[in-house]
């Protein structure tokens, strides 16, 4: 093992033999005292392969002009990142409520895989 691989090893050390653990949250806007759940993974390609072609982003949007209500996206997962950063940086009404796979748009999206 290099001296790098041996230091980024000693960052996060396995609790369990699947190479997941958990560890404590460190940046300033979490919750104190909460953990996040880490897993060692492959390379990016094999790993991008194995998740839904698709994702479902349902915000909310709540403003004093407008009724409350739900928008829901579907987005290709390769743009999925992209999309979540958009949204989280406009600092507007809409926030995004929940994430989920979704395994195909419906065609009224018109939404298609890159």
């Amino acid at each position: 093992m290099s001296a790098d691989s041996a230091s980024k090893a000693s960052f996060w050390i396995p609790d369990n033999p699947d190479g997941s653990g958990w560890a404590d949250v460190d940046w300033a806007s979490a919750t104190r005292g909460s953990r996040y759940h880490y897993r060692h993974v492959g390379p990016i390609d094999e790993e991008r392969a194995k998740l839904p072609a698709f994702y479902r982003v349902v915000t909310r949007l709540e403003s004093l002009e407008l009724h409350p209500h739900e928008n829901t996206y579907y987005v290709a997962r390769e743009l999925l990142a992209d999309f979540l950063a958009e949204l989280s940086s406009t600092g507007a009404a809409e926030t995004i409520w929940h994430v989920e796979p979704c395994p195909a748009p419906p065609p009224e999206s018109r939404v298609q895989s890159l």
